[in-house]
């Protein structure tokens, strides 16, 4: 009997604790997602960050939370950005106590939709938020107005009068990581507007022109709204990157990849530069690549690969730019194929064209592709390359028609033997006259 009511009393101990550590687990269950459909700021990867962690990190300025006192070589900065929004409010026609009560009431409206954009949780109060991106977006409206003159530069203005921290600027601000939403910045533009800036898209405006010199394309990008908001700068210069592109729709997107410039040019595939302004617009006919010219320079690994974490992260971007990197990727593999680009002035370079062929090697490692835009273009390449008349021609151009005095000599050649043919055949035919009937 005592064991019996031994046995009970543990299994009702038992029983106990499990509805405890039952009840523990249900308050730790979540009532929503972790990730939003309004979440298009993201901390990269490590799969994709561990290919070159630089190019994902802040060099001197953190914008917005996720780097926001994590590093102390970032401290400096916070000094110019107080300073650059003191500019900014005494350029102001109201007083700043009542203009900095505008943008605080602005901006604080829009923080839980700001707070939502950010694709992990931040730990800051609202309020902290709200100076977080009113400082923030005060700091870049001032840099971009400065950039175009529209308000004086201070002669001791760090940014302006030292190169190498400007030079940073335009790798820090088009960090995946480094962003702020961009209705966060069109608020405090359209409190803080003047005259002369009533212009549409005004904003858009100032920022591609800041970032004019670091852009991949060799003319000036253009923002074509299409009905879609823009969500950062980083994705404002995707998608003047992108330009009509955006609205065009391909078949046969599976994976296949093809030859390196070397190779294709061994099967008679010719290069040509195609129209500059829409450098995924990449065109393949009878042997002949149409490729836009691309210009390469010191940030453009940082600008690829974020712009490659932005389409892997956010769930509304397409592969696009994924896939324009494992084209350039396929077709440079040593930096002879860049030099060939290079002389076509397809590539504009501001790298050797080893570093060149280093930057496109592995660029989309770690990555997953649902719709390769160039799967078609790829087929046809590939088709191309197995033919034998391309290549044999190829081999003729290059071996025997490369230079007049080539050509000459062939020529005589052919003469020759026809001359020879000629002279055997008239023989044969004279021999056989004078046998006897």
């Amino acid at each position: 009997m005592e064991e019996s009511d031994h046995n009970e009393q543990v299994s009702v101990e038992i029983h106990e604790s499990d509805k405890l550590l039952a009840c523990a687990l249900r308050d730790k269950l979540r009532d929503e997602s972790p990730s939003l459909a309004e979440n298009c700021i993201f901390k990269v990867p490590w799969t994709l960050r561990r290919h070159n962690e630089a190019s994902y990190e802040p060099k001197i300025v953190s914008i917005g939370p996720f780097h926001r006192g994590k590093n102390n070589r970032l401290e400096p900065m916070e000094e110019i950005k107080k300073w650059y929004m003191h500019c900014l409010l005494a350029s102001l026609p109201i007083p700043p106590e009542e203009s900095l009560q505008l943008f605080v009431q602005g901006i604080r409206e829009l923080s839980k939709r700001t707070s939502n954009c950010y694709g992990e949780k931040i730990d800051l109060s609202e309020s902290e938020l709200v100076e977080v991106m009113i400082l923030d977006g005060c700091f870049l409206i001032e840099l971009f107005r400065k950039d175009t003159w529209l308000v004086p530069r201070h002669k001791d203005d760090p940014i302006y009068n030292t190169a190498w921290m400007l030079e940073n600027f335009y790798h820090d601000l088009i960090l995946l990581e480094n962003q702020i939403p961009w209705f966060v910045l069109e608020c405090l533009f359209n409190l803080t507007v003047s005259v002369h800036e009533q212009e549409d898209n005004f904003l858009i405006k100032l920022v591609l022109r800041f970032f004019e010199t670091m852009m991949l394309m060799t003319v000036p990008g253009e923002y074509k709204p299409r009905g879609r908001e823009i969500k950062h700068i980083l994705d404002l210069l995707r998608s003047s990157l992108l330009s009509s592109s955006e609205d065009i729709e391909h078949t046969n997107t599976n994976w296949e990849l093809f030859p390196s410039v070397t190779d294709l040019l061994t099967a008679g595939v010719s290069f040509k530069k195609g129209i500059p302004d829409d450098i995924l617009n990449i065109e393949f006919s009878k042997g002949v690549f149409q490729i836009p010219p691309i210009r390469i320079r010191g940030n453009s690994e940082s600008l690829f690969r974020n712009l490659i974490a932005y389409e892997q992260c956010d769930r509304h971007c397409t592969d696009k730019f994924t896939s324009y990197a494992v084209f350039l990727d396929c077709l440079i593999n040593t930096s002879k194929d860049a030099d060939l680009l290079v002389d076509e002035r397809i590539i504009v370079p501001g790298l050797s064209t080893e570093d060149v062929s280093i930057l496109f090697n592995g660029l989309y490692n770690d990555t997953l592709v649902y719709n390769f835009y160039y799967g078609g273009l790829s087929r046809k390449v590939n088709k191309y390359h197995r033919s034998q008349w391309p290549t044999w021609r190829a081999i003729l151009r290059r071996d025997y028609f490369n230079n007049p005095w080539s050509i000459s000599s062939f020529i005589a050649a052919i003469l020759i033997l026809v001359f020879t043919f000629l002279q055997t055949l008239f023989a044969i035919l004279s021999y056989k006259n004078t046998l006897p009937i």
